[in-house]
């Protein structure tokens, strides 16, 4: 299910969603592919501070659902075909993220200052 298509994906997205991790002065940033075991039943969290996936929950649990909402240390969360941000209804993280038409994002250097959107409904953004 993970294909190099998610691999460019997620690497644009850390640069636009990278703010919502709340931190004074962190590390230096993580760099390099990420691999995420995608699940059609369970919420894997990422946070681009870390690299790494910092806890899952199964989709539809609204009490798991709510207990991530309240925590700051994920950026973006992945369910089979479905992302949500650590943003508005999705959580309390100030992250957002922004439909990207490039091909070539590795000639992003930096996130654009405006023009993202946030998690509403608590429904994921795009599926």
């Amino acid at each position: 299910m993970f294909t190099r298509l998610t691999a460019a994906c997620i690497w644009a997205i850390s640069l636009v969603a990278a703010a919502a991790c709340q931190q004074v002065k962190g590390p230096e940033p993580v760099s390099g592919e990420v691999t995420i075991a995608l699940s059609d039943s369970q919420w894997s969290y990422f946070c681009f501070e870390t690299g790494a996936v910092v806890g899952t929950s199964d989709f539809g649990d609204k009490e798991q659902d709510a207990a991530w909402a309240s925590r700051t240390d994920w950026d973006i969360a992945f369910c089979g075909d479905y992302i949500r941000t650590n943003s508005g209804s999705s959580g309390s993280g100030k992250g957002g993220i922004q439909r990207n038409t490039t091909d070539n994002f590795y000639g992003i250097t930096e996130a654009p200052e405006e023009g993202y959107i946030t998690d509403t409904d608590d429904f994921p953004l795009f599926d």
